[in-house]
C-alpha cells in the first residue's frame, strides 16, 4: 500500500500524439462518409444494417472520447481510470502487477499497467502523465525512476 505521506496523482491516460492520431482517424472517417453520402442515400438499406451502422458509430465515438478525456488516478487506496465512468481497483486487492512500457515510444504508445486483483481478473490502466508513471514506478519497483531533464 502507498504510504499516507504520498500525495494522490492524476494525469491523462493517453499521450497527446495518440490523441492527435485518433482525431485524424475520426476526421478521415467522417470525410469518407461525407464523400460517400450521395451513394449511400441512393441505396435502400434494411433497418438491421442501419442499426448496425449506428451502433458502430456509437462505439467509435465512445472510443474516441475515451482517448481524449480519460485520466488515470493513483491515490493512497486505489488506482482508477476513466472519464465518464471510472474503473477502479483497490490497492489492497492487488495480487500482481505488470508494467508494459517501451520508453522510446512513450510519446506515441501509452504505457500500460496490468493489475491482477484476486478473483476480479486483470484490469489494464493506461497512463501518459510523468507524475503518474513515477508513482507507478514506486508501486512496482519500490522506488521512483529519475526523470531525464
Amino acid at each position: 500500500m502507498i504510504s499516507p505521506a504520498l500525495n494522490s496523482v492524476e494525469g491523462r491516460s493517453f499521450p497527446r500524439s495518440t490523441q492527435v492520431l485518433a482525431t485524424v482517424a475520426v476526421v478521415a472517417l467522417l470525410a469518407s462518409a461525407w464523400k460517400a453520402r450521395s451513394a449511400l442515400a441512393a441505396m435502400t438499406l434494411p433497418s438491421e444494417v442501419l442499426l448496425l451502422a449506428g451502433l458502430a458509430a456509437v462505439v467509435v465515438v465512445w472510443g474516441y472520447l475515451n482517448i481524449l478525456f480519460s485520466t488515470t488516478r493513483i491515490s493512497n487506496d486505489a488506482i482508477s481510470q476513466g472519464w465518464l465512468w471510472r474503473t477502479s481497483v483497490q490497492l489492497r486487492d492487488i495480487a500482481q502487477v505488470k508494467l508494459l512500457r517501451f520508453k522510446p515510444l512513450d510519446f506515441l504508445v501509452a504505457p500500460r499497467l496490468v493489475v491482477r486483483a484476486g478473483a476480479l481478473g486483470n484490469t489494464t490502466f493506461h497512463m501518459a502523465d510523468p507524475a503518474v508513471l513515477a508513482m507507478v514506478d514506486l508501486l512496482v519497483h519500490g522506488q521512483a525512476e529519475l526523470v531525464d531533464a
